[in-house]
């Protein structure tokens, strides 16, 4: 054994000598007098085993056991020898890596013997623990499909990059990574496919981990990266932009070429997040917002974000209770014949007047109630509240005036197939309005899925009486085959036709060949976005039968329509 002995006392280094010398062991000892001469041989050479004298000139045995624990081997044993006994003395010296602690007077041939040897089969069990518990936290903190870390060793990481970062004030970088579309490999190929494309993405993404961080697998197929160090905000979105472009080509799985994209969130530690899961829930919803935009994109989690994210966390906690509080309003804007000018009809417009943020028009919150599953009670909410106040007005006319329809919007959101015609017939016999009072309007976009299902439906509904129509005509898909396949009544020719009208003449030959089209269909033509009285002469003059935009009224409050447009002028 090569042994290393550490002590000033010249009497007390040829005592172990000659202890050594009488012993079974076979051994070559190096001496050094001080701390300092000590770590040099240490640094130059590897021994089996150190002889520590507690009591050095220039340091301590506690000092030279936390230098030695950087410097040695974890096969290299340690024994502190010292004059005087001390419990807690001993014990601190194997809670710092010293494998045994020996009293001078105790020091003999049979008893140093004993010591070295336990000491060096101490130290090399210790080794082997150590060695087991680094394969333990390597398969605790990795994944064992992609190899990258998984959860664990992420937030792992994660929490001890925070502490260092708030320490020094240091920065960071998160970035969530989400496949677009990644369920579709699984439905069609299997989950066999599935695991082999994480693979591939996985072996993609290990290219990149940064200089300063880490990447992991934290979901099905969900990554994150960290990004540390100074420059870490300034890298970041370069480094997704790589990313993203790294995931870009096509993988072969199972003899198929695959095409996938990732969306991601990028989070920085700062103001907005100051703790590992505040900023996993900015990256996630900046990452949603990437999603949002088109896919296959990044967005930075900021403040504008911040307050957009924090306004529609309010409007869906408060989406809940507005039916049962009574905030929902219905406006009405007026349908208007285009050869009389007489008011036929009024369309019934959603809006909320929310407690705080005052009157919202539906762009602030059908997105939520979409997400939320809640179109189909707003829905039945409306349908009932339009016909009850269309049959007040019915009411209210004048026997010599024509009776008025209201027009109630559909969302593609809603389970129109299933829903809509109990809806109808519920709001028809709680207002008694009369069907044929009732128009539906619909969007292309509606009528994609199930179509046959939902012909089925459309007609069953107009067997009541109720017309149908299709809003925002021209702007959608397969228009001519919707109006084939479905009992559509009433064509609503899209304002960004009519709009234009008075400086673009393709717009000008564009309305007026749908008009056309809708005159030889023998179905009513509406206008919508009428704001100008040359708006107006234009569709009269090219044969429309409805018009509909400011130039004849805004969407009003039923009240202010009524006193508009209802009541009898004094």
């Amino acid at each position: 054994m090569d042994l290393l002995l550490i002590d000033d006392d010249e009497i007390d280094r040829t005592a172990i000598q000659r202890a050594l010398a009488d012993s079974s062991l076979r051994v070559k000892i190096s001496e050094a007098t001080t701390a300092e001469q000590g770590l040099a041989l240490v640094a130059e050479q590897t021994f089996d085993g150190i002889l520590l004298d507690y009591r050095l000139p220039d340091a301590d045995g506690i000092e030279v056991l936390a230098r030695l624990s950087h410097a040695v081997g974890d096969d290299t044993a340690v024994v502190i020898i010292s004059r005087y006994e001390d419990e807690t003395l001993a014990e601190r010296c194997i809670e710092l890596g010293a494998q045994d602690f020996l009293l001078k007077d105790e020091v003999n041939s049979r008893r140093l013997t004993r010591a070295i040897r336990q000491a060096h089969q101490r130290a090399a069990i210790m080794q082997e623990l150590r060695r087991s518990h680094q394969q333990l936290k390597s398969l605790a903190e990795h994944d064992s499909l992609t190899q990258l870390a998984n959860r664990y060793g992420f937030e792992t990481f994660l929490y001890r990059e925070l502490a260092k970062a708030r320490c020094q004030h240091g920065k960071l970088a998160l970035i969530l990574l989400d496949l677009d579309d990644f369920k579709l490999v699984n439905d069609a190929l299997g989950h066999q496919a599935g695991d082999r494309l994480l693979e591939l993405v996985a072996e993609r993404l290990l290219r990149l981990v940064p200089s300063k961080g880490m990447i992991a697998r934290i979901g099905g197929d969900e990554f994150v990266a960290v990004l540390c160090g100074d420059e870490a905000v300034a890298e970041a979105e370069q480094w997704v932009t790589r990313c993203l472009e790294v995931l870009q080509p096509s993988y072969e799985v199972q003899g198929k070429m695959l095409s996938i994209s990732a969306s991601a969130g990028i989070a920085y530690y700062g103001a907005l997040a100051k703790s590992g899961s505040e900023l996993l829930r900015c990256a996630d919803i900046a990452m949603y917002k990437a999603k949002h935009d088109g896919r296959n994109r990044y967005q930075v989690y900021s403040e504008t974000l911040n307050i957009a994210v924090n306004q529609r966390i309010k409007i869906a906690q408060g989406l809940n209770q507005a039916i049962e509080k009574q905030q929902l309003r219905l406006f009405y804007q007026g349908k208007f014949s285009a050869t009389t000018g007489e008011l036929v009809g009024t369309e019934a417009l959603l809006r909320w007047q929310h407690p705080d943020m005052g009157m919202l028009a539906p762009d602030a919150f059908l997105p939520v109630a979409e997400e939320r599953g809640m179109m189909d009670e707003l829905a039945a909410w409306v349908l009932t509240e339009a016909c009850i106040q269309n049959q007040r007005w019915l009411n209210m006319l004048p026997d010599t005036q024509e009776p008025i329809s209201v027009a109630v919007n559909l969302s593609p959101s809603q389970n129109l197939k299933q829903l809509l015609l109990p809806q109808v017939t519920a709001a028809l016999a709680r207002s008694a309005m009369p069907a044929q009072y009732l128009e539906l309007e619909l969007t292309e976009n509606a009528l994609i899925e199930d179509s046959l299902a939902l012909a089925e439906t459309l007609e069953a509904v107009r067997k009541l009486g109720v017309t149908l129509a299709l809003d925002d005509f021209g702007t959608g898909f397969s228009s001519l085959e919707h109006i084939k396949d479905f009992p559509i009544q009433v064509l609503k020719m899209d304002k960004s036709f009519v709009l234009p009208l008075e400086q673009c003449e393709r717009s000008r030959r564009l309305l007026s060949a749908l008009l056309n089209f809708a005159k030889g269909l023998n179905v009513i033509a509406v206008a919508e976005g009428v704001e100008t009285a040359q708006h107006a002469e234009f569709c009269r003059a090219h044969g429309c039968d409805i018009l509909q935009g400011y130039y004849f009224c805004k969407p009003l409050p039923a009240a202010e329509f009524e006193r508009q447009f209802i009541l009898p002028k004094a």
